[in-house]
């Protein structure tokens, strides 16, 4: 075993600590939605397509690939449900965590900091639901445009639907929010939403 309190800084060791600090179940489903969000950003946004495979034959079985290791994928987010702590983590696993932190960059460990401290949502309270929009013009205006609600100008969203926020601003009578998760077939995360129609709230 090694202490991982170590001298070496690693951003998801910092980010494992402090899930295994939270009781409220909602505050963990954000923090694992952060690390969804990081995974995907680094299959996806860096050029060097085998670092999670890299990371997960580190955590597993250290550098040396066995015959018999594990080739399954593995999932960020689950990987803090089974985190000991510091002090009971493997010299492989405090080694895939070092290697996480020298691989990704600053901006996008900057990026995951701030899906991971999200502190409100957004709850869809009509029961009609309600039209996600690019600007503050009326839903039939935007119809015009779009009818089927797509995301190019609109988006319609049900009751009850909750989003995380990274930041929510008040404008007249609406919302400007960023959302922590893209949303439409345009994959936006920035949008009006009606005042009157939601509820937010801190997490």
């Amino acid at each position: 075993m090694v202490n991982s309190a170590a001298s070496t800084p690693s951003f998801l060791r910092d980010a494992f600590e402090s899930y295994t600090t939270f009781s409220n179940l909602q505050k963990q489903e954000v923090q694992k939605r952060a690390l969804k969000w990081l995974q995907s950003q680094i299959e996806t946004e860096l050029s060097d397509k085998t670092i999670i495979d890299r990371f997960a034959q580190k955590w597993r079985t250290g550098t040396t690939q066995s015959v018999n290791s594990d080739t399954s994928p593995l999932y960020l987010e689950k990987l803090p449900r089974s985190y000991k702590g510091s002090k009971a983590i493997t010299a492989h696993q405090e080694e895939a965590l070092v290697f996480m932190q020298e691989v990704v960059p600053l901006q996008m460990q900057e990026e995951f900091k701030k899906h991971w401290e999200v502190k409100t949502k957004l709850e869809v309270a009509s029961a009609s639901g309600t039209p996600f929009k690019i600007d503050e013009s009326e839903k039939a205006i935007l119809q015009e445009q779009d009818p089927e609600g797509n995301g190019t100008t609109w988006y319609q969203v049900d009751d009850k639907q909750i989003y995380y926020l990274l930041s929510s601003e008040l404008q007249g009578n609406h919302y400007l929010v960023t959302l922590s998760e893209e949303i439409s077939p345009q994959n936006r995360n920035t949008w009006f939403v009606s005042k009157e129609d939601v509820k937010i709230s801190n997490i």
